[in-house]
């Protein structure tokens, strides 16, 4: 059953009447969704029965991760709705350790309060010897700019320490959050791998745009959003940007994040973007869609995630162990975000 499944959700939504009025739309039942999404019936009975249902994943180039599934969260849409509105789900987002939405002009000053801390000490003396490689995303006026650091800090203590690498860190996330309001992926700077070698986190959420293609069918609007941003703009969506503390595999580090939502009266659209990564994986873009069912409601979820880490030698081995390990992850994500809404931890 291997299928774009991450990328044709979003066209579910679109099929019906109201997509660009929240007041007035309709939602797709379960059974519908379930026929568009040529899924096998069962599916619906497995996620009723509580299962978080994974689906096979369509990887279209080696660098991609790719997985979808399917859960049911038994509570009604308007709860599910009112925790998704706010930062309350972020709570049980285990990686995040903190995080700061970013209104308005992404100055310096608007990432002050996030930043390392003095148990971050060796994670910041990496970036001053940080050079081309995996190791971290950093473009060569990045590198250069943590490596001019490196002759300013010495004999700082740890506090002041931090305090220089952490505005060196806001004035490189502004720019990069700037740059991408502005021109939108076009805007998106890559990342220093070798003298020569680039990587390009605008060429992959390119191509994880691309393989939404049937949105055009259902979803025009939406589609032309993800494809065109920030000239592509549509009534009753909104535009959130954060950036994010987080624990990716044991190190600590930053991400920039572009969520668009559409809160309808009858279902739920969201889009993410992962624009910025600190290391480990290079961007994300994320789909997901909530329907009411009975007293119930239905989360589809689909992501790409795109790292070059499992390119190479073996690769076909390490995108193996890649997807499963993702999937994992994200199950267990998802299952931690259901138990809270059906906990009413969220609240």
């Amino acid at each position: 059953m291997r299928q774009s499944f991450a990328f044709v959700l979003v066209a579910v939504f679109a099929v019906f009447p109201g997509f660009t009025g929240a007041n007035d739309d309709q939602s797709p039942s379960f059974d519908e969704v379930i026929s568009l999404l040529k899924m096998d019936p069962s599916v619906k009975q497995r996620a009723l029965a509580g299962e978080i249902v994974m689906l096979d994943r369509d990887n279209s180039i080696d660098k991609e991760l790719a997985l979808a599934l399917v859960a049911v969260i038994r509570r009604p849409y308007n709860e599910v709705l009112n925790a998704v509105k706010g930062n309350r789900l972020f709570q049980f987002n285990g990686y995040i350790l903190d995080f700061v939405e970013i209104k308005g002009s992404p100055d310096e000053s608007k990432f002050q309060g996030l930043g390392f801390t003095t148990s971050d000490t060796d994670e910041g003396w990496a970036l001053l010897e940080a050079k081309a490689g995996n190791r971290s995303n950093l473009s060569t006026e990045e590198i250069a700019r943590f490596r001019k650091l490196r002759a300013e800090v010495a004999g700082l203590d740890d506090a002041a320490f931090i305090d220089a690498v952490n505005k060196v860190i806001h004035t490189s996330l502004a720019e990069r959050l700037r740059r991408y309001q502005a021109m939108g992926l076009n805007g998106i700077t890559t990342y220093q791998r070798s003298g020569e070698e680039t990587s390009s986190p605008a060429e992959e959420l390119v191509t994880a745009t691309r393989a939404m293609e049937d949105m055009k069918r259902y979803a025009p609007e939406f589609f032309n959003i993800l494809q065109n941003f920030p000239d592509a703009q549509l009534t009753d969506v909104e535009h959130r940007f954060y950036v994010f503390k987080a624990d990716i595999e044991g190190r600590t580090g930053f991400i920039l994040s572009h969520r668009i939502y559409f809160f309808g009266t009858e279902f739920t659209i969201l889009a993410e973007r992962h624009i910025y990564t600190p290391h480990s994986y290079n961007s994300l873009q994320l789909v997901a869609g909530i329907i009411p069912h009975e007293d119930s409601s239905v989360l589809f979820y689909g992501n790409r995630t795109y790292t070059d880490q499992v390119s190479g030698l073996g690769s076909s081995i390490k995108h193996s162990v890649g997807s499963e390990m993702m999937a994992e992850e994200i199950k267990a994500l998802i299952s931690d975000v259901r138990d809270g809404l059906e906990s009413g931890k969220t609240k």
